[in-house]
């Protein structure tokens, strides 16, 4: 039976097919919350929230078993009409996979979109320090990590234990206090487990339905060549990083490229 508490409403007045929004890394669907409130009014907006994030589940390491998984999902949502993917990050890529997924099955894909989404190559996993740093980065909405954050991992070694470090940062002050030990233990589970799957994907296979990538123009372009896999591809710049995209004055920007994209004939 499909897991459909998955499935997290973000908006759900309105009319129109919903939007179908899967999450990044960190396994919430929140992030999309600031979105979901921009776009014209009329459009239901929904998002995936990962196995292991706020409920009881183990995380899932594979990333074409997450797809799977939230394919039957959305299938047992909304069982016909047209599907329309959003996702961020590691959510844009999921999304491919999804959009991959129902078109093999027969059905039809009107938009998938993507924002600064990386094309996985298969690699071995960093040293868990990295994979640490990252995340609390991640955490704190950062590209780069901040003095604090440096000196309280300059001397551990590279094998370093995540209790070690939740218990190190809940001391330090440098995320809001309910983040503590405990709370970053489990959702680090999470991040770790779809960093895993990342790193170890191998995309195979084009899409050549409607598709957009809307990208930040301080991210690293040659880690998003999609169009490669999706020659239609059709691609946005705009300012900002990674996570500032969703935030301020580049959020209303984004949201209109967005909300072209789900208006458009062109985009289906």
């Amino acid at each position: 039976m499909a897991d459909l508490d998955r499935i997290v409403p973000l908006r759900t007045e309105g009319d129109l097919t919903p939007l179908f929004c899967v999450h990044a890394v960190s396994g919430s669907a929140y992030s999309y919350a600031g979105l979901s409130r921009l776009l014209d009014e009329g459009r239901p907006v929904y998002g995936f929230e990962a196995p292991g994030f706020d409920n009881d589940r183990t995380p899932v390491r594979s990333l074409p078993a997450l797809a799977d998984e939230y394919t039957e999902i959305l299938r047992a949502f909304q069982p016909s009409g047209e599907y329309r993917l959003m996702g961020w990050s590691l959510g844009g890529l999921l999304a491919h996979e999804i959009a991959k997924r129902l078109t093999a099955a027969g059905e039809k894909v009107a938009n998938l979109i993507m924002v600064d989404s990386g094309l996985p190559v298969v690699m071995p996993l960093p040293p868990e320090r990295d994979i640490l740093i990252r995340f609390i980065r991640d955490m704190m909405g950062l590209e780069e990590a901040p003095s604090e954050l440096r000196s309280l991992f300059a001397d551990w070694p590279e094998d370093v234990t995540p209790d070690v470090v939740f218990e190190a940062v809940e001391e330090s002050g440098l995320l809001p206090e309910e983040f503590d030990a405990y709370l970053l233990g489990g959702q680090y589970d999470v991040f770790r487990a779809h960093l895993e799957g990342f790193y170890s994907i191998d995309v195979t296979g084009g899409y050549d339905g409607p598709a957009v990538h809307v990208m930040a123009d301080r991210s690293v372009a040659e880690d998003m060549q999609w169009k490669r896999l999706m020659p239609g591809l059709r691609e946005h710049t705009i300012p900002g990083t990674h996570h500032s995209i969703w935030q301020g004055d580049s959020l209303p920007v984004l949201t209109r490229i967005i909300q072209d994209a789900l208006d458009s004939e062109n985009y289906g």
